[in-house]
């Protein structure tokens, strides 16, 4: 089992990639000519593919550290799924009532199919209700929730990987799954280019696709001591690659030099300090950011003062996040959890 520095950077990592999410978002979905310049600085494409990085991983490591398959689940389940059908709960109940004028909207067939499809992950089924944010630039009522059933297949995926890699050679298992998950996305990406079909696209960034980002992590928790002895050879490149947008002319090393990237700062890099120590808000932040953005801008709230009511966006989205983990998140993990035992490591006033 990797030896894994307890005093790491991954809270401080999430937490900047939940925000690089939502300052992403928040110019295309509230189309304010102020905040078009984050998109430049910030591409929440990039921030999810790191986010699948250390998915892979800390779950690759939560699989090892589980006594059983049933504990490896259950730990899953009660780390993600409160906050997940708290937001998929809110959304369905308060924003009829809030924003729609379809007085018949609240439990009609539209609803039940929006709740019960975004419940299972099946967010592609139903992600809109008619009337609610119908007059935003996005109908869209929480787009990044699909990452989410990404890491759900993510979760599936990885007792059979270990499977596999009980019958063959770690590497080999390893090294197949990676080739056919960037075979796969270079294909998709050939037939929208050669089609203009933007279904392809979407293909591309379902599991299959995703899939190489999850495994790079994986791969090096997995040789973690290894990767710790040698990853000054390999962050340099690694970096170099990714600023010369390596990804644009050479995809199919992406994923991996995103990967050393990723675990050079979290693991690697001199310690940042306990960002966990008040409780993880990362989550919270990632799921509800978008909503909350909605409401704003069905609410015209960033014209005049763009940047005044942004900070205001920026306090209700900690604020919400921050009771989330508190009065939802928390109380459903385990007091082994890695974020109890960082909010319990911080001093005594």
């Amino acid at each position: 089992m990797a030896d894994i520095p307890h005093k790491n950077n991954f809270d401080l990592l999430r937490l900047v990639l939940a925000f690089s999410v939502c300052l992403a978002h928040l110019g295309e979905v509230s189309a304010t000519p102020a905040f078009h310049p984050l998109e430049w600085y910030f591409y929440s494409g990039v921030a999810v593919d790191c986010f699948f990085v250390v998915s892979g991983f800390l779950i690759f490591r939560s699989y090892q550290r589980s006594s059983s398959l049933l504990s490896y689940f259950n730990k899953r389940v009660r780390r993600i799924y409160p906050a997940y059908a708290t937001v998929v709960l809110l959304a369905a109940f308060v924003l009829p009532p809030l924003l729609s004028s379809d007085s018949h909207l609240l439990f009609s067939t539209e609803w039940f199919r929006y709740l019960f499809s975004n419940l299972l992950f099946l967010n592609f089924l139903q992600p809109t209700l008619s009337a609610v944010f119908s007059s935003n630039p996005l109908q869209v009522i929480n787009a990044p929730l699909w990452t989410i059933k990404i890491e759900v297949m993510f979760y599936l995926s990885v007792p059979l990987i270990f499977l596999l890699m009980k019958e063959r050679k770690k590497w080999l298992v390893l090294g197949f799954l990676y080739v056919a998950s960037i075979a796969y996305s270079i294909y998709c990406t050939h037939l929208y280019q050669s089609s203009g079909l933007p279904i392809y696209l979407k293909f591309e960034k379902q599991l299959p696709g995703q899939l190489a980002f999850f495994l790079s992590g994986g791969a090096i928790y997995l040789y973690f001591s290894y990767f710790k002895k040698f990853y000054w050879l390999l962050a340099l490149p690694a970096f170099i690659f990714l600023a010369i947008k390596g990804y644009s002319f050479f995809p199919a090393l992406y994923p991996l030099t995103l990967a050393i990237a990723v675990v050079s700062f979290a693991l690697c890099f001199p310690y940042l300090g306990n960002w966990g120590k008040y409780g993880d808000i990362s989550y919270g932040v990632y799921v509800y950011h978008f909503p909350i953005i909605q409401i704003f801008t069905a609410f015209n709230l960033f014209t005049g003062h763009p940047w005044t009511t942004f900070f205001f966006l920026i306090l209700t989205i900690l604020t919400i996040s921050a009771c989330s983990y508190h009065f939802i998140e928390r109380p459903f993990l385990r007091k082994s959890s890695h974020y109890r035992q960082a909010a319990e490591s911080r001093p005594s006033p």
